[in-house]
């Protein structure tokens, strides 16, 4: 991640009809930095970094990435990648076709992004399997398979 940016969270919360998920969260983040939620399930970890990523709106307050507001950019253009605990790999692409999905929804040429895909799973030591498809991998794999598909994107910030 050349290019990491702080992200600032500004009293950020978020409700469900009458259930907050998140209260009030302030926080930032040095860029290049790492930064860990910890707490027991349904403390709102999970709904922070989808906001963060825009995957979830906000009911009040603001993200920052860097000096730009995002908070109400898409996902695509907040500069951020998401890896999500399921690893949401397409079932029916092989490796490079899915490490190269982003690439491909930009608009990048087919040998560029397949260059890219097998350069992120080289970096993933996963490039002899790059001709398979997601249920012939162990779950690391398919781990490793997802972080390369954060990671092309070159982003911002890396959610986990």
């Amino acid at each position: 991640m050349s290019k990491a940016a702080e992200i600032d969270i500004v009293s950020v919360s978020k409700v469900y009809g009458a259930t907050t998920a998140v209260h009030a969260i302030s926080l930032k983040i040095p860029a290049g930095s790492y930064c860990c939620f910890l707490g027991p399930s349904g403390c709102g970890k999970t709904s922070t970094l989808r906001m963060i990523a825009g995957h979830e709106s906000i009911s009040s307050g603001d993200i920052r990435l860097g000096k730009t507001v995002v908070t109400d950019f898409p996902p695509a253009r907040r500069g951020t990648a998401m890896m999500f605990q399921s690893y949401a790999l397409f079932p029916h692409l092989d490796l490079i076709d899915n490490v190269a999905f982003s690439l491909k929804m930009k608009g990048v040429d087919k040998a560029e992004r397949r260059a890219k895909a097998l350069e992120m799973l080289k970096l993933m030591q996963m490039e002899p399997y790059a001709n398979r498809r997601p249920a012939q991998l162990s779950g690391g794999q398919q781990q490793r398979v997802a972080l390369a598909r954060a990671l092309i994107t070159d982003p911002e910030a890396l959610l986990l």
